[in-house]
């Protein structure tokens, strides 16, 4: 939930291990403690989507770690997140859009060692949009209050014996029925691309076709359906910018439009009865669907540059639940 700056120090003091999100500002005023933290103003709070400065998200983990550990991780150690990982437990990952670990993780996450074997949950941090490109997203590690562009924080979590985390992606974006886009470069941005077979420039065929690029593009990741959202289209350079990665080998088509988001996103949920550990969704959702005042579910959390369940989506929600493990 949101809290003042004031309660949040006192939740930090009981040494808890927690996950928070605010302005960078407000975030570096807090003391040091068992806590990692991602810069946003962005929230699903109990009253509905929220743009807040003078607030911090606060997700905590107790009970259900018995054990957390924070570590730091550059564009060159990023890859040994789930070496570091415990056996039985779950990872918190916080990066910088637009930071070289997160292009690295963006690109490569699917190749990690056991990267589909232990759960690695978390988002990317951003700006308030009214100074995206003047701020720079920024990551904290409670252990130094230190707020970071470069590094990425994460917080390994061991579950007590006889519970399981499992990640849940909720996604209401279907691929729609109309040409095939393929890339020959694996990356963030694309210039080339043939659709349908044809080479064309993404950038002016884009603009000549007319498209509604609030929508997605979309593709089959070994049975599930992952987004990939458009960040900014530059006509001058003919490049086209995603939120996400766009993989070579992989057919993608735009998605079909959402006519109600709240309604399809609360069907799309599984096990609405299991209580969410941690959630965080889209800002592109935030923004096209317009739930600024909106409830998604009993479902809170921040709302992110990117949303990291193993590797990383966009345009999607994702929910950390803890289980029994007998379930």
């Amino acid at each position: 939930m949101l809290h003042s700056l004031a309660d949040a120090r006192k939740k930090i003091l009981s040494g808890r291990p927690l996950l928070l999100a605010g302005s960078a500002p407000l975030l570096a005023q807090l003391p040091r403690g068992n806590w990692i933290a991602g810069s946003i103003p962005y929230f699903m709070d109990v009253r509905g989507g929220v743009c807040s400065e003078s607030q911090v998200f606060l997700t905590e983990l107790a009970p259900h770690a018995s054990e957390a550990r924070i570590c730091e991780y550059s564009a060159a150690t990023i890859p040994s997140i789930c070496r570091d990982a415990p056996r039985n437990g779950f990872s918190v990952l916080i990066m910088g859009y637009g930071s070289a670990v997160h292009a690295a993780y963006a690109r490569d996450a699917p190749t990690y060692h056991e990267i589909f074997l232990k759960p690695v949950v978390g988002w990317v941090a951003g700006v308030h949009l009214d100074r995206l490109g003047k701020d720079q997203p920024q990551v904290f590690n409670g252990l130094t209050g230190a707020g970071s562009f470069d590094s990425a924080v994460v917080m390994h979590a061991t579950l007590p014996k006889g519970k399981l985390a499992e990640l849940d992606i909720v996604n209401v974006f279907k691929p729609g029925s109309g040409p095939v886009y393929t890339f020959p470069v694996t990356g963030l941005d694309a210039q080339g691309c043939r659709v349908d077979g044809k080479p064309v420039n993404l950038a002016q065929h884009l603009a000549s076709a007319g498209l509604d690029t609030r929508l997605p593009l979309t593709a089959d990741y070994n049975g599930s359906i992952v987004n990939v959202g458009i960040q900014r289209i530059d006509q001058a350079t003919g490049t086209v910018s995603f939120y996400g990665p766009v993989f070579v080998g992989v057919e993608y088509r735009f998605a079909l439009p959402v006519a109600d988001y709240v309604r399809d996103f609360q069907a799309a949920v599984r096990h609405p009865e299991t209580p969410t550990l941690f959630a965080c969704n889209c800002l592109l959702n935030y923004l096209y669907a317009g739930l600024e005042g909106k409830r998604t579910g009993v479902i809170t959390g921040p709302i992110s540059f990117g949303e990291i369940a193993n590797q990383l989506l966009t345009q999607t929600m994702v929910r950390l639940l803890i289980r029994d493990a007998d379930r």
